[in-house]
């Protein structure tokens, strides 16, 4: 393992966490839930605190650390704004646990290939923490229906409480 090859492999982490800033200042712009919106802020800051750390780890193999997404970022934003643009929250939020899922499947390749034990260890935690918003959006999504599932009984209660009288 040459430290070009780690420093590639840490920029490649790095666009992924700048992409997904971008994809969450997306989302909160809209969505209309605040419980989602408050979780998607704490996710953003998640990820331009993972995208700092990576770019002092950067720093300190001897590079530059990459400042955007490129033109892979540029589509991938382009693509999420149609697939976002007037969709309710819970769409919204399922998108979101899609772009994290996808996120996670790649930085969990990245870390079978030519990174240091510094750097392994850093984008392991990284990969901790991303778990922890897909749990989390678990969490929510599951929550969510579990609401409109008791919605909906309830409508069909009154509806056979009208039937009844």
């Amino acid at each position: 393992m040459d430290n070009d090859s780690v420093i590639n492999e840490l920029n490649t982490v790095l666009r992924g966490e700048l992409m997904a800033v971008e994809s969450y200042d997306l989302f909160i712009s809209n969505t209309d839930d605040d419980k989602i919106r408050k979780l998607f802020e704490q996710f953003r800051a998640d990820h331009k605190e993972h995208a700092e750390l990576l770019s002092d780890r950067i720093r300190s193999l001897g590079a530059v650390p990459g400042k955007r997404t490129g033109i892979p970022g540029m589509f991938s934003q382009i693509k999420l704004e149609f697939e976002t643009k007037r969709k309710d929250s819970d769409e919204i939020l399922k998108r979101a646990y899609f772009g994290e899922d996808k996120g996670v499947k790649m930085v969990e390749e990245i870390i079978k290939g030519d990174l240091d034990p510094e750097s392994a260890d850093l984008v392991g935690r990284i990969l901790s923490k991303d778990r922890e918003h897909l749990i989390a959006m678990m969490e929510t999504m599951q929550e969510n229906l579990s609401r409109e599932n008791d919605r909906q009984e309830w409508k069909n209660d009154d509806r056979d409480q009208q039937y009844l009288n």
